[in-house]
């Protein structure tokens, strides 16, 4: 060693030369690479600039400490990564994951800045909803008490909003409202059944949906013929009303159907689900009448059948911006139901197209499970006529169930070592999943497909599923 340090030290001036001309000049494509990994890779090798750099360093050479300099540059080590806040991993856990594949994914980053001040309430909900969502998803939930403190000040905020004409009417007012309903479903959780699908909903939820259809029909329809803003802000707000009367099986309140009509022209092209918007309608009127009812009437059955081949014709000939891929049959992953995956362009479509499968679900739910209560009336029905009915249900319910479960490896990611792990957009799959399992008309293989492949533990927020 000590022989080599020598050695080094002989030379040491020459190669300062050589360095500093190899510094100046580009390097070649055959040469040594300027990169960080390269130059680490470099002072592992035998010759060991990292020795070369430390005997450099100890010569009274002005020559001789530049290249030192240089080459201890070179090959020290990378910088660790920055520690990040809890406050700050909570925010871009929101940002980049947990909206994503939902409308606020669209338009959210832009109503927040980091030091806004206290009065902001969009900031303070944006804060309370990162960091609940954050809590939940790491399972730290001691910093739960610390979300709702914000929520808390983000409501107070948002009520003197509210209160003033000039406020109430802003996009601010209205995007803190829908996040205040995101928090809301967020922390919420079902004590019912398994499945958060079937007819609950936080009363907070519903009632933040609820003030932002007042805000909507208080705003009127002249800010969404100016701003693409605020087109996206009713867009969402409606699925929002919409989702909320299906999940309770309420009908959509007459004063907005009208309105929503008003202006529905407005956002095509900005909101894929309009085409749907007529069916979405008359599915949620049946479920209203439906719950009304002590006993079904075969009217409302046959209602719900034509309601349902309307769907089937829908998803026959959808415009060619809804067109999705079907891969070939049995080309699936060996995970996968019958091996059957369908492609689609983005988790927001493939979102859209489970959307009108749970339209079908909740019909054909409507004519096979509940059937038992029909009023039978001898005049206007036989026996093989609800008979006929509960098969056409058990039938296209196997080819929804089908279509869902082929949307699942969308929502999945398969490490290197072949577990699977949701993703945060999976949560919608809870709603239409939730209900297939509970169905008597389900096909048992897929009910098996739900158990077996863990499809009921992903976590859901199912009533806001439309967004």
């Amino acid at each position: 060693m000590r022989k080599e340090t020598t050695n080094v030290t002989k030379k040491q001036s020459s190669r300062s030369k050589t360095h500093a001309a190899r510094q100046r000049s580009p390097p070649t494509q055959d040469g040594a690479s300027s990169s960080p990994s390269s130059s680490l890779q470099q002072a592992d090798s035998s010759s060991s600039r990292q020795s070369l750099a430390s005997c450099d360093s100890s010569s009274s050479s002005s020559s001789s400490s530049s290249s030192s300099s240089s080459s201890s540059s070179a090959s020290s080590p990378i910088s660790p990564a920055l520690l990040l806040s809890t406050h700050q991993q909570a925010l871009a856990f929101l940002f980049h994951t947990f909206i994503a594949a939902t409308p606020f994914e669209g338009y959210l980053s832009s109503f927040y800045l980091p030091y806004s001040p206290d009065s902001d309430a969009c900031a303070l909900a944006i804060d309370a909803t990162a960091l609940a969502a954050y809590a939940r998803h790491a399972r730290q939930h001691r910093h739960q008490d610390a979300a709702r403190a914000n929520y808390a000040r983000a409501l107070s905020r948002v009520n003197k909003a509210l209160a003033d004409p000039r406020t109430a009417v802003q996009d601010q007012t209205l995007v803190a409202v829908l996040v205040l309903a995101l928090f809301e479903a967020t922390v919420f959780q079902d004590s019912g059944s398994s499945s958060s699908s079937s007819s609950s909903a936080p009363t907070s939820w519903v009632a933040h949906t609820w003030g932002a259809m007042q805000l909507l029909m208080l705003r009127g329809p002249d800010q969404l013929a100016s701003s693409s803003v605020a087109r996206q802000l009713f867009a969402h707000a409606s699925n929002n009303i919409k989702a909320s009367c299906i999940q309770r099986s309420a009908p959509i309140p007459q004063p907005f159907l009208e309105f929503d009509g008003r202006v529905r022209g407005l956002l095509n092209g900005h909101d894929p689900a309009v085409p749907l918007a007529d069916l979405l309608h008359k599915v949620c009127a049946i479920k209203a009448r439906a719950r009304e009812e002590q006993e079904r009437s075969m009217v409302l059955l046959l209602e719900a059948l034509q309601v349902d081949q309307e769907i089937i014709a829908f998803c026959d000939a959808p415009p060619p911006t809804l067109s999705f891929t079907r891969e070939p049959f049995l080309q699936g992953p060996a995970w996968t139901y019958q091996r059957i995956v369908h492609t689609y362009a983005s988790l927001r479509l493939c979102k859209l197209w489970n959307a009108v499968r749970l339209l079908r679900i909740f019909l054909l739910s409507l004519l096979g499970d509940d059937i038992a209560h029909c009023r039978v009336d001898e005049t206007i029905a036989e026996a093989h006529t609800l008979s006929g009915l509960k098969e056409y249900a058990r039938k296209h319910m196997a080819e929804v169930a089908s279509d869902i479960l082929a949307t699942v490896p969308s929502f999945v990611h398969t490490t290197e070592y072949g577990s699977r792990t949701f993703l945060s957009a999976g949560r919608c799959l809870g709603w239409p999943l939730g209900i297939l399992e509970l169905s008597t008309v389900c096909p048992p293989d897929a009910s098996r497909q739900l158990t077996q492949n863990g499809i009921q533990g992903v976590e859901t927020i199912g009533f806001i599923y439309f967004t």
